[in-house]
């Protein structure tokens, strides 16, 4: 038993530098931890009865509240990187319509009216 507690310990440790690499925008760490992470909690919990359930129970739930923690991080960033996305689009028609008031027409829009002329 021993055993699975450290490796659940190992999971949490795993967890929380998951949680750092999402504060830090490093969605690609976390999401090796996160598979490290879930693959060691599948070996310690996989097989235990209800009676082991119990005994590992403080450090489950423990891992749960980590979990929510990390959940929440990455709810966070995913709606960081939406607004940021909005803001570029708008910025990028504010620019483009700059340039269009300037006389910087695209060559398609410039090619689309017929000339009348011969």
């Amino acid at each position: 038993m021993s055993a699975r507690r450290q490796m659940i310990d190992e999971a949490l440790s795993l967890g929380r530098r998951e949680l750092g690499c999402l504060a830090e925008g490093d969605v690609f760490e976390a999401e090796k931890l996160s598979k490290d992470r879930e693959r060691i909690l599948d070996e310690a919990i996989g097989d235990l009865d209800r009676e082991n359930l119990k005994e590992l129970a403080d450090k489950l739930v423990e891992m749960k509240s980590l979990h929510d923690e990390i959940s929440g991080e990455a709810k966070r960033l995913r709606s960081s990187l939406r607004d940021n996305l909005v803001s570029m689009k708008k910025q990028n028609r504010r620019i483009a319509g700059y340039s269009f008031g300037a006389g910087n027409m695209p060559r398609l829009a410039r090619e689309r009216f017929i000339h009348k002329k011969g």
